[in-house]
């Protein structure tokens, strides 16, 4: 099992991903999506990503093997984690750290790769689906550390919020700005701004990696 987990990691990993990410297009119910099927995509994403940690550092064993423990516990106990301030500033830079570790080893491994491979592709997509996530969880933070710094943000509560900074993340890492969230501070616009911009040299980077493989196979 452990084998096949790491066989087709990015496969399971991008799956897990898409399903984090747009699977609330086919639930209307908001409760259900917040109480029943958000913790099962985000317990499901963490068990995922531990195939793509195989066999790296000792170091990144250790903080993964840490961080993997708040990024479960979290969707176990939602409820309890959310009604504490504490708590959920631990929470949300916990999802940080995890999903920037994960982005990383998926980007060590893919730059690693010899050939252009189906396991390439869907390590590359993965790598911009994971910065949607830590995106998303980096606006959370900052509007919870500053409420008001965006607008148009409905709710009084961070799984009320998710779905929302999901989509502006989306819409922001995409460059389509639609406009119906923006930024409400300095500190908002300068961040909605860093990802703007790294989504572009990833595009950018991604691009010129696979076809230096392609072209040189």
């Amino acid at each position: 099992m452990k084998t096949l987990l790491h066989k087709y990691r990015f496969e399971f990993l991008f799956f897990a991903l898409v399903m984090v990410i747009f699977n609330k297009i086919f639930i209307r119910d908001d409760v259900f999506y917040r109480e029943v099927v958000w913790p099962i995509n985000m317990i499901l994403l963490g068990l995922v990503s531990l195939g793509i940690f195989h066999e790296r550092q000792r170091w990144e064993q250790v903080l993964r093997s840490i961080l993997f423990i708040g990024i479960l516990a979290i969707p176990l106990a939602p409820r309890i984690i959310f009604q504490s301030e504490t708590l959920s500033y631990i929470g949300m830079v916990v999802y940080i750290l995890f999903y920037s570790l994960l982005f990383y080893s998926v980007m060590y491994q893919i730059t690693r790769n010899k050939v252009v491979s189906e396991s390439v592709i869907f390590g590359s997509l993965s790598g911009f689906l994971l910065m949607i996530v830590v995106a998303t969880f980096s606006f959370l933070l900052l509007d919870l550390a500053s409420p008001g710094s965006f607008n148009n943000i409905v709710g009084s509560s961070i799984p009320e919020w998710y779905q929302q900074f999901t989509y502006f993340s989306l819409i922001s890492l995409t460059t389509i700005g639609y406009g119906d969230i923006t930024p409400g501070s300095e500190q908002a616009r300068l961040l909605a701004g860093f990802w703007g911009v790294m989504s572009q040299f990833y595009m950018v980077a991604i691009v010129g990696i696979i076809i230096a493989k392609y072209t040189s196979k």
